[in-house]
């Protein structure tokens, strides 16, 4: 068990949050390693993207493979309630100008494998089929990782900061004990595909549609490649899997329940398989330390009402990035050195997380919102489209004026 590597940088986890960081360091002229367990192409949930993951991806230089891709184009978002009522959709047009309007309803095996590939091509060094045993410390300090490829044998990583890009496995989160579930956010989901799903006519045929239930929970519906539909539920935890463990027959069911839904996939069929999650929302007491940091959901996850995961991932991964830079280059690998973007990013994971409360609250409704608070309009479809890392105060007020504000995760 000899140490055989040294790396400025040592990244757990090949998705997004760690391509891309380990993508912008590397061009920054840092050596990173980035360790991977699966072979990709590999299966994700998470297909919908928002329109404020364009700069990022502007700025990583893959937007030439996803505009010849054939993720289908999303340019709006659009609400139903259980009797079948519509809202009018969210164009994010009414606040962007410009091609940056239009996003993708992406494939994530296909998308995450452009991500990666793109990290290689750049410079990263990649070591696919690699587990991350544990992050490895000096005192309270990560030093570097304890490795095992598969089928082979263990090897130290030595690093002068470890990036916990991890996911829902939260690496660090689990090792240092610091992951909660979020309070009043328990929920879980089920999900599948369905082959031949109506689609809206014209722009309307990739957008992003949330059904709503009659039980308080909601579907989404996002459009695919090859004429595949994405449909999952959300919903309390003991809704989904309380009297029914099948995955399948739950999400069966509660399709059936659900008109609006099921006149959509009247001429659908379900695919194999069904998938289940329990308990969707997390987060860690602490996300960064002296020598270790953590970006994407490896951080936090919350719920994905607004399609927020891929954002924050990106956004999360760009500015750790800068922050590690800066301390490598300062030699300080210190928590307050690293975690500079972190308040700023808590604060727009707060208005994300208020406005995820709001969506739940029974007595809520985006039009009555809009009708008592109608110069917070634009605020509320910044949020549609990802636009709340900067001062949302005034819009979290109004809605604090409407239901309970939720503890800021930055303070439990």
């Amino acid at each position: 068990m000899n140490c055989e590597l040294d790396s400025d940088v040592a990244v757990i986890g090949g998705g997004p949050a760690g391509a891309a960081l380990a993508t912008f360091l590397t061009r920054l002229g840092h050596q990173c390693c980035l360790f991977e367990q699966a072979h990709f192409p590999r299966y994700h949930i998470g297909e919908s993207l928002i329109p404020n993951t364009y700069t990022f991806f502007q700025k990583l230089g893959i937007l030439p493979q996803l505009k010849k891709s054939d993720f289908p184009r999303k340019h709006s978002v659009r609400f139903v309630s259980p009797k079948g009522a519509e809202t009018t959709p969210f164009y994010f047009s009414e606040r962007i100008q410009g091609e940056s309007a239009v996003t993708w309803q992406v494939e994530r095996g296909a998308f995450d494998q452009i991500m990666l590939n793109h990290a290689q091509c750049n410079g990263v060094i990649v070591k696919r089929g690699t587990r991350v045993e544990r992050v490895l410390f000096d005192g309270d300090r990560a030093n570097g990782l304890m490795v095992k490829q598969n089928g082979g044998g263990c090897f130290k990583v030595r690093a002068r900061v470890v990036v916990d890009a991890s996911g829902r496995a939260t690496l660090l989160g689990n090792q240092l004990g610091l992951k909660r579930p979020v309070p009043c956010l328990e929920k879980s989901s089920v999900w599948g595909y369905y082959k031949h799903g109506a689609r809206l006519p014209g722009i309307d045929a990739g957008e992003t549609t949330i059904f709503r239930t009659h039980k308080g929970g909601w579907f989404w519906y996002i459009p695919l490649p090859d004429d595949i539909v994405s449909v999952g539920l959300v919903d309390e935890t003991n809704a989904v899997f309380g009297d029914l463990c099948d995955p399948k027959q739950r999400l069966l069911n509660e399709v059936r329940q659900c008109r609006p839904l099921a006149d959509r996939l009247r001429e659908a069929a379900l695919t194999e398989p069904v998938r289940g999650l329990k308990n969707l929302a997390y987060y860690n007491t602490h996300t960064c330390g002296p020598g270790w940091i953590m970006v994407g959901d490896a951080r936090a996850f919350l719920d994905p009402i607004y399609s927020s995961g891929l954002f924050l991932a990106l956004g999360s991964a760009e500015a750790a990035a800068q922050c590690i830079h800066e301390a490598l280059e300062e030699d300080d690998v210190s928590a307050v050195r690293l975690g500079k973007f972190e308040s700023a990013l808590g604060d727009g994971v707060d208005t994300i997380h208020h406005l995820i409360k709001a969506f739940y609250d029974p007595t809520f409704s985006f039009g009555k919102f809009a009708r008592r608070f109608p110069e917070q309009k634009t605020a509320l479809v910044d949020c549609l489209i990802g636009d709340v890392i900067k001062d949302m105060s005034g819009f979290r007020q109004a809605l604090g004026k409407m239901i309970p504000s939720p503890p800021s995760l930055q303070r439990l």
